[in-house]
């Protein structure tokens, strides 16, 4: 893997033909090799916008986006045997069985990077990024738990099951470079939790992962590096333990009873608990900590909620 950014995207501006303004305005940010990060922002930001943009399928664009170096709108087909996609809703053939659904998968990845086997394989050769393939579809179904479903047709499969199914498919090939969607929504907190594991195992190999996401607390579990967009606009980015200590106060909540009987509770910031003592209490019923989430994060920096529809 070399030490270029795995994406890397300055001064993306974007127009829907008819649009009166930008969907996407002046972006810019980095994915590095064996990292994931995290694009947070509320339904109607940009998100799928720039998703379509980093997958090739918008290229009216104005800026750069580079993949392994090349710009995306220069690249062959075979810079989809590069990517790993995982879509929110896992979009499958259901009338064929999960092997089949796989194995086409990897057969399309497999003829997309021999269509140009020149100019295309050579950037990615250039790049030193290739796909890590380590499992075969029986060792991942077995892993994901749907080992005994996986030669049935999918149009049985639960909700779930096509949600673990998808994101195996997404990530079979080995990719050095994978997109999540949501990847965790529909499972339970065991599947979630697989999950969650393997994507982290995938940064560990060197691989890159862009994480798109409402949740707040798989961004904070799972991501190196968050950047929040709002009508288009990069408003922040950093790790999440910086965000949440430059734009929140952790501490505790004290709560008790008073000298005099009365109930009373006092704030304190962590560090405060190192310099002055827990005073003016008879005692001490409850202490609760105020660990700042990068939900109220993003509230403090645009007053709006990842939930909250676009007015």
């Amino acid at each position: 893997m070399s030490d270029e950014p795995a994406v890397e995207v300055n001064a993306l501006t974007f127009t829907y033909p008819g649009a009166g303004a930008p969907t996407l305005v002046d972006l810019s940010f980095a994915v590095q090799p064996g990292s994931i990060y995290g694009f947070l922002g509320p339904s109607g930001a940009g998100k799928s916008t720039t998703q379509k943009i980093l997958y090739r399928i918008l290229t009216d664009y104005s800026g750069s986006v580079r993949i392994a170096g090349a710009e995306i709108r220069d690249w062959s087909p075979a810079v989809y045997s590069l990517l790993g996609i995982g879509f929110e809703t896992p979009n499958l053939y259901t009338r064929l069985t999960g092997r089949e659904n796989l194995e086409f998968a990897l057969a399309i990845r497999q003829s997309a990077h021999l269509q140009r086997p020149g100019q295309a394989t050579g950037k990615i050769a250039a790049a030193g990024i290739s796909g890590r393939t380590s499992l075969t579809i029986d060792e991942a179904a077995r892993r994901l738990g749907i080992a005994d479903a996986i030669d049935a047709r999918v149009e049985t499969y639960s909700k779930g099951m096509r949600m673990r199914l998808a994101f195996i498919r997404a990530i079979l090939h080995g990719p050095a470079l994978l997109f999540l969607d949501e990847p965790t929504s529909g499972l339970d907190p065991l599947w979630a939790r697989r999950v969650k594991d393997w994507v982290l195992e995938i940064r560990d190999t060197g691989a890159a992962v862009f994480l798109t996401t409402h949740s707040m607390e798989l961004a904070d579990e799972l991501c190196d590096t968050v950047g929040f967009l709002v009508d288009g606009r990069l408003v922040a980015e950093d790790s999440p333990a910086a965000l949440k200590q430059r734009y929140g106060r952790s501490g505790v909540t004290v709560a008790g009873v008073s000298h005099d009987g009365q109930p009373i509770e006092a704030d304190y910031a962590y560090d405060e608990l190192l310099c002055r003592p827990i005073d003016g209490f008879e005692r001490i019923t409850r202490i609760v900590n105020r660990e700042v989430t990068l939900e109220q994060v993003f509230l403090a920096l645009t007053g709006r909620s990842l939930s909250q529809e676009p007015v």
